[in-house]
Order: C-alpha cells, then sequence, then structure tokens
C-alpha cells in the first residue's frame, strides 16, 4: 500500500513541476516572439507608438454612416497615424458596384490588367473604347487607368490641366464602356514621386522636397499634401459610379525626400527613432487610408513596391502598412533580374499578398519607338516562373498581374512606343498570362494573331509581327515600323554615295563657303527627290495617325522620330541654295574653328 501512494504522490510532484515548467516556458517564447527583431529596441518602438499620438497633416474623417459596417471601418480608422488628426465628418461611402464577370479564381492569374498610360500620346475617344473592346475580347480583367494631367480637373486643379485634356462627358463615355464590357477600372493616382506634372510649375515649386526636381512631394508640407488629396478626391467621385475594386497610389521611384524644410521639421517632431523612412510610411499609410474613405471600405488599395522593399520592414509592420496596401512588384527585365529572394521574403513578412507587374511596351528604353515583341514576351514568361517560385511566401499568393504600357518614363521624357506600336505587343503579353502556366508559345502568338486580324505572327527584333492586320492603329504600326526605316536606309545610302554631294556640299564646303557653283544644279534635284519621297511617308503617317491621337501628339511623335531625318534634308537644300549665291570664295589657307 505504501509504495503505490508514494508513486501516487511522486505523480502528482511531476505532473504539477511540469506544469510550471510548460508556464514558463510559454511565458518566455511569447515575450521573445513579441520584441522587435533586429536594431530596433522595444524602447523605440514604444517611442514611435507615443509620437503617433501627434496630429501632423491628414485630417481623418469617421463615422460615414451609422450602420454596423461603418462601426467596424470606424474602429479600424481610429488605429493612431502619425499623419493623422481624428476630426469627425459625416460622408457617405461610394456605393459598390459589382461586375458579374465570370470568376478566374482558380486560375493562375486572378486578374489580367492592362495599363493605359495618359501622360503621353493620349488615345483619341474612338480609339481608346476601341482599344477598351480589343482587350474584353482577349480575356482581360481590367485596365490600370493612369490619367495624370489627361483628366478634367477642377477648382484648384484645373488651371494644371493638359490642353488635350478629356472632358467630363469622355471620362463618362471610356468609364461606361469600360462596365459594360466587365473590365474592372483601377484609377492611378501618384501620390508621392512621378507628380512632375503638377510640380513643375513655378506656383508649385514650394511644395517640392527638392527645388531641382519636380519629381517628388514636401511630404512634410500640409498644404501641399492636400493638393495630392484632392486628386484623390476628384477621381474617386468620377469613377464611384463605374465601380472601384481597386485603386492605385502610385509612389514609385520617389527617389530623395526627406529634404525639404516641412520634412525636416516633420521628422525632429515626430520621427527621431525612423528617420525619413518613417516619414514616408505614415505618408503611405494616411494616403492609404484616405482614398478608402473616398471610395469605399472594400476598395483594396495598390502601391508600387520599388520604395517599400528598401523601408525597414519593421517600420512597415509596426505602421501595420500590410493591412492596408497591396504591392505591386515591377520588374520589366527579360529574365526578371531586379527581384531576388530576399525581396518577396522581405514584403512578405508585412504584406499577406503581392501583384505582379510585367510590361508590353515602354519599359525597354527611354526613347524606344518601334516594339521589340520578343523582350516584352521573354519578359512575361518568366514572370510565370517567378510567381510559381515565390508565391507561397504569401499567405493570400498572388492577385493577379499588372501589364504595363508606359507611354513616357515620367512626364518630362520623350515619348515611348505609342499605343499602335504596342497594341501586338499588348495583345500577345495578356494571351501569355492567360495561357499561364502553359508555356506554348506557338499557341499564345496563334491566338493573338487571331484576335488582331493577322494571318502570322512573328516577334523577330524590330520586323512588323505581319504585314496584313486589321486591328485599328496596324496602319500607323506598319508605315513607322516597316516603311520608315526602310526609306530612312535608302535615303542615308544615297547621301552617302552622291559624288556631287560628297565633293561640293559636304560638311567642309558648307562650313567654310567654298564650293563650286556647276555642281548645284546637280544636287538640287537629287535632293528634292528624297524630300518628296521623306514628304510621301510622312503625310502617310500622319494621315494613319489622325484617327488615333490628337494633334499635339502626332506634331511630337513626327517632330521626335521623324523631325531629324526631315531637318538634315531641308537643310542640304538650303545650304546649297546659299552656295549657289557665292560669287568670291575665300583664300586658302583659312583656320579650320575647332
Amino acid at each position: 500500500m505504501f509504495p503505490i501512494r508514494c508513486i501516487r504522490r511522486r505523480s502528482i510532484d511531476f505532473i504539477l513541476k511540469g506544469v510550471i515548467l510548460t508556464t514558463i516556458c510559454l511565458f518566455i517564447v511569447h515575450v521573445t516572439s513579441s520584441y522587435p527583431k533586429g536594431g530596433i529596441s522595444q524602447r523605440t518602438l514604444d517611442s514611435m507608438q507615443n509620437q503617433q499620438q501627434t496630429p501632423v497633416l491628414v485630417q481623418k474623417r469617421e463615422n460615414f454612416e451609422e450602420s454596423i459596417e461603418e462601426k467596424i471601418a470606424e474602429k479600424e480608422t481610429k488605429k493612431e497615424n502619425p499623419f493623422v488628426t481624428q476630426q469627425k465628418v459625416i460622408r457617405t461611402s461610394p456605393p459598390e458596384v459589382k461586375m458579374d464577370r465570370p470568376s478566374r479564381e482558380a486560375e493562375f492569374y486572378k486578374n489580367v490588367v492592362i495599363h493605359f498610360d495618359l501622360k503621353g500620346a493620349p488615345p483619341k475617344v474612338d480609339y481608346f473604347l476601341e482599344l477598351l473592346r480589343l482587350i474584353a475580347k482577349g480575356g482581360a480583367t481590367g485596365i490600370l487607368l493612369e490619367w495624370e494631367d489627361m483628366f478634367p480637373w477642377t477648382g484648384k486643379l484645373e488651371q494644371f490641366k493638359n490642353t488635350d485634356a478629356y472632358s467630363e462627358d469622355d471620362v463618362d463615355i471610356i468609364l461606361n464602356e469600360a462596365k459594360s464590357l466587365k473590365l474592372d477600372v483601377i484609377p492611378l493616382v501618384q501620390t508621392f514621386g512621378h507628380l512632375e506634372w503638377i510640380l513643375k510649375y513655378e506656383e508649385m515649386r514650394k511644395f517640392r522636397e527638392n527645388d531641382a526636381y519636380p519629381q517628388v512631394l514636401c511630404l512634410g508640407n500640409e498644404e501641399g499634401v492636400e493638393y495630392v488629396k484632392e486628386m484623390i478626391k476628384q477621381v474617386a467621385q468620377k469613377h464611384s459610379k463605374y465601380g472601384i475594386p481597386f485603386f492605385h497610389i502610385g509612389a514609385d521611384e520617389a527617389f530623395e525626400f526627406g529634404v525639404c524644410k516641412e520634412s525636416i521639421d516633420w521628422i525632429q517632431k515626430n520621427g527621431k527613432t525612423g528617420g525619413k523612412q518613417l516619414l514616408a510610411l505614415a505618408h503611405l499609410k494616411a494616403i492609404a487610408e484616405f482614398a478608402k474613405q473616398e471610395t469605399g471600405r472594400s476598395t483594396q488599395i495598390l502601391a508600387w513596391h520599388d520604395m517599400l522593399k528598401d523601408f525597414d520592414s519593421r517600420l512597415i509592420k509596426n505602421l501595420e502598412l500590410g493591412q492596408i496596401i497591396q504591392p505591386v512588384v515591377w520588374d520589366y527585365s527579360e529574365n526578371i533580374i531586379t527581384l531576388n529572394d530576399y525581396i518577396f521574403s522581405s514584403l512578405a513578412e508585412n504584406f499577406p499578398t503581392m501583384w505582379a507587374s510585367s510590361a508590353y511596351k515602354g519599359a525597354n528604353y527611354p526613347s524606344a519607338s518601334t516594339s521589340e515583341v520578343r523582350h516584352y514576351e521573354t519578359n512575361n514568361r518568366n514572370w510565370i516562373k517567378t510567381k510559381q517560385n515565390q508565391e507561397r511566401k504569401f499567405k493570400n499568393g498572388f492577385q493577379g498581374i499588372i501589364i504595363t504600357g508606359w507611354q513616357r518614363y515620367d512626364h518630362l521624357a520623350g515619348l515611348c512606343e505609342t499605343l499602335p506600336i504596342g497594341t501586338a505587343s499588348m495583345m500577345l503579353q495578356m494571351q501569355v498570362a492567360l495561357n499561364a502556366p502553359s508555356s506554348d508559345l506557338e499557341t499564345t502568338r496563334r491566338q493573338a494573331g487571331k484576335l488582331l486580324g493577322c494571318p502570322s505572327f512573328n516577334v523577330d527584333g524590330v520586323k512588323v509581327v505581319s504585314n496584313q492586320c486589321s486591328y485599328k492603329g496596324f496602319q500607323t504600326y506598319l508605315i513607322y515600323q516597316n516603311e520608315v526605316p526602310n526609306l530612312f536606309g535608302r535615303i542615308e545610302g544615297e547621301l552617302g554615295r552622291n559624288h556631287h554631294l560628297m565633293g561640293w556640299a559636304n560638311r567642309y564646303n558648307r562650313k567654310y563657303n567654298i564650293s563650286q557653283n556647276w555642281y548645284h544644279k546637280e544636287m538640287m534635284p537629287f535632293v528634292q527627290q528624297l524630300v518628296s519621297q521623306y514628304e510621301r511617308v510622312e503625310n502617310d503617317l500622319r494621315a494613319s495617325m489622325k484617327d488615333l491621337f490628337f494633334e499635339n501628339t502626332i506634331d511630337e511623335f513626327i517632330y521626335e522620330n521623324l523631325g531629324e531625318m526631315s531637318e538634315k534634308l531641308h537643310g542640304y537644300l538650303d545650304e546649297i541654295q546659299r552656295l549657289d549665291k557665292l560669287r568670291a570664295w575665300p583664300k586658302r589657307h583659312f583656320p579650320i574653328r575647332k
């Protein structure tokens, strides 16, 4: 009896000791897991949380409606933010507009979105509608619409809109067509960097981070931030009745920030521990929350990833940015060389989901005006591999892919490939995404060709994909990518082989006014013939572009891409006529001006 009683007592002792030991271990694990990793101390994070109670820039609006849903939203908006002052403003959320498009939830990319960048060569409305119909027919789920200065801004923004800006009716026609085609429309408003379109003006200089660079908004300047909020407000109001499932706040390539006086003051007051990174992240959170308030709580907020990837992940976690922003991860290189495992892992620490972003045009080099389809095809194919390798890191996987088509590298840059030049590539890259993860190139090219009305689809260098297609804009594409290079090559060859020009109208002759008049009568008809060949092609190109673009765009495109040849030929004519008037010539030798 005694041994049994002893065993029982010892068993109870062991159990009690085990419970106590387990409790201690769990307590230690809880404490260590809540402690921040790396160089920022808990004291620092606590300090940051305290600092976030300081009112700075953005007026927070709460209590849109006295509904259960809005009370939940109000609770969320009461989380502290260093850019937010809590203030009650009654606002009605925009009505939600739902699409009845078939779900792609089980597909490789749930969303396949085509980007339209309107800061260069914006299409006329009718041409825009044709492009929307084409991509809807091809299977796209939505468009990313970057309005910039083409939006019909009103109020204090009106003075900054493009002289060719769309009217209110134009925008309604475009958005209504997209809705009827069951295309999700994602408006994009730049809110951090790439604000050249408005900061370039003299009256807006005071809102720049650095006066020399009209690119980045002075984040600490409350008045400047109000301009950004006004942009979001106007775009959201215009889009609201057509549905805003996603709203993109830009935020890429902000190369320099935290240097204007107001930003420095903000950092000294609120962000000593997080520095300018905290300033930028707090701005992004405040802007994202404002965008949600203007568009509806169900709207998902997107932002480019390239700034986020360089920010301290602990600051991002502390501000809970992953709960309000979905990063759009872009890489336009053929082999996705700007991204690596670390970048994806770092983003996945804070963001449960992400978007991929490839390109169909405007991402080869800044002055590229012809389309290299294979380059973009390779980029999109390698994004498939990247998604397969990286998606598991994100709790909710990839939301989809945005296939970008840049018109300029930024507002102050020259034109890239225009829409008719990039349409064939656009359709092919869309088919690559829609057929993913299949790598059957023959099938995707055949599908793209069929959609474009092309009997064949070639992707060899800068050669045209086909000599015969039926899509709107093809004539412009064929002339510019086929006829113009052939013409220029022929003209350069003939200029270089003409003995009269080489002997009596070369650079030396023209510079020092020494030539033989006898040969001028041989030169003039020759150059005039080349001018006629050039003007015929230019006129054909202009005529093909007339229904696609505004006159200002056509003039810019011709000047930028054909103007140099025109100036060269007319320069020969002017110089030959000038030399022909000379009746006395300088004594040799005369000093050569270097």
